[in-house]
């Protein structure tokens, strides 16, 4: 490069610099802080007013879901209360009805328990044969008469 272009460039720069430099100076950077700190804020409690909005949206959506819910939960109750109630009333007429049975066939069981020791026992009888050679002896049942 020759030594004008170096020159040209180099004036080109530190007009830039002084242009920066009487900016910087025009401009207060504590008034651009404030006004950016300002903005922030009021971005920021936008977005909180938002958040709200919809928090609130979504706790009473749960808050009626949880109140069907419970309703449902509450009729189902009720439901099973009853059966229930219908299943041990038949559980109780079970449990009378065997007792009367129970009574009911221990006194039998006592006149039955007299009458069953009277029995007559099967026997066998064993009949005296004499035995030919190449035959077993046979033996015979005497059935007890009624």
């Amino acid at each position: 490069m020759s030594e004008e272009t170096k020159n040209k460039v180099m004036g080109k720069i530190n007009e830039i610099k002084s242009n920066i430099e009487t900016f910087i100076s025009d401009v207060n950077v504590s008034d651009i802080k404030s006004s950016i700190n300002v903005m922030v804020k009021d971005a920021q409690k936008d977005f909180n007013k938002l958040v709200d909005k919809d928090l609130d949206n979504v706790k009473k959506k749960l808050q009626k879901e949880k109140e069907d819910f419970e309703a449902k939960a509450k009729k189902f109750l009720e439901g099973q209360k009853k059966e229930l109630a219908t299943l041990q009333a038949k559980f109780d007429k079970l449990v009378k009805a065997t007792a009367k049975l129970k009574a009911a066939k221990s006194s039998s069981t006592a006149k039955s328990a007299a009458t069953t020791t009277s029995k007559k026992k099967v026997m066998k009888k064993v009949s005296k044969a004499t035995a030919k050679p190449g035959f077993k002896a046979k033996t015979t049942k005497k059935v007890a008469s009624k």
